[in-house]
């Protein structure tokens, strides 16, 4: 019943676009994957001049549907969502969403190409579950100067590298919200916290981030979340924030051997 159930689509947004896959085309997995990028691909080339935001919900992201996504020059805000764990589906198993692996896809979101570079104005990016890396993420912001929102969800291929490629670009000076969360890779410890301490001049308000440090001098940090980052010792984020960070907000990383909060016990229970 879960598979089955279809979004509405905001009726007071004329550009809000609904589409619905016909069960007649959801026979395989890779079927169904096929048809929703071709028409992802249907729209995004119709409304290619005139797109702002776009926010895209699949299963799994073809090279035809990100080079389409990638001449969308005028575009402002882009949420790509590869991650649907509460999708029931005979042809996919559980764990295909817990894993993101490694695909040339994303190189069509950076690419050189015709007067520049892929996209180009972007001020907002969303990933969840993509299987991109440090350098082709790199490259994504390295085309997209005026980005100052970056969201990363389970995107299990990115290390520190990530956190210091911001630490020394122009986007890690402007950046207003970075999340980074769900991602249990070990190559994601202290080092990125080094990173982070390097990014100068910060406008952060609110930043809830998975890896985050600042100097004092510099930290405008309210709210702090170090959610699904299993290699930070939790006791060093608290003596941390205790010593040096005060902030009023903080969410210590969830561990299998140490639960994200202390369980109380009613001493009269019976």
């Amino acid at each position: 019943m879960i598979s089955l159930m279809e979004a509405t689509a905001d009726r007071s947004c004329l550009h809000s676009v609904q589409m619905i896959l016909p069960k007649t085309e959801s026979r395989t997995k890779d079927m169904v994957v096929h048809n929703q990028n071709l028409k992802t691909q249907s729209v995004v080339g119709k409304y290619q001049t005139t797109l702002r935001d776009l926010e895209v919900a699949l299963w799994e992201l073809q090279e035809s549907s990100a080079s389409s996504i990638a001449q969308l020059k005028n575009l402002k805000r882009l949420s790509i969502r590869l991650d649907h764990p509460h999708t029931r589906y005979s042809g996919i198993d559980q764990r295909f969403w817990e894993i993101a692996p490694g695909s040339t896809v994303w190189n069509g979101l950076a690419s050189k190409s015709g007067k520049g570079g892929a996209l180009g104005r972007l001020q907002s990016l969303n990933l969840e579950r993509a299987g991109i890396t440090d350098y082709q993420l790199a490259k994504v912001l390295e085309s997209n100067p005026q980005l100052t929102e970056l969201r990363l969800k389970k995107c299990f291929n990115l290390t520190y590298k990530t956190f210091k490629t911001l630490s020394e670009s122009k986007i890690g000076q402007q950046l207003e919200t970075l999340h980074f969360t769900k991602s249990n890779n070990d190559k994601i410890d202290e080092r990125a916290l080094d990173c982070i301490a390097k990014m100068p001049k910060l406008k952060v308000r609110t930043y809830v981030l998975v890896l985050t440090i600042q100097t004092p001098l510099t930290l405008f940090i309210q709210s702090l979340s170090f959610h699904g980052c299993y290699v930070i010792d939790s006791e060093l984020m608290m003596k941390l924030n205790r010593e040096e960070w005060n902030i009023p907000d903080l969410t210590l990383p969830s561990t299998p051997n140490s639960p994200r909060q202390g369980v109380e016990i009613d001493p009269e229970y019976k």
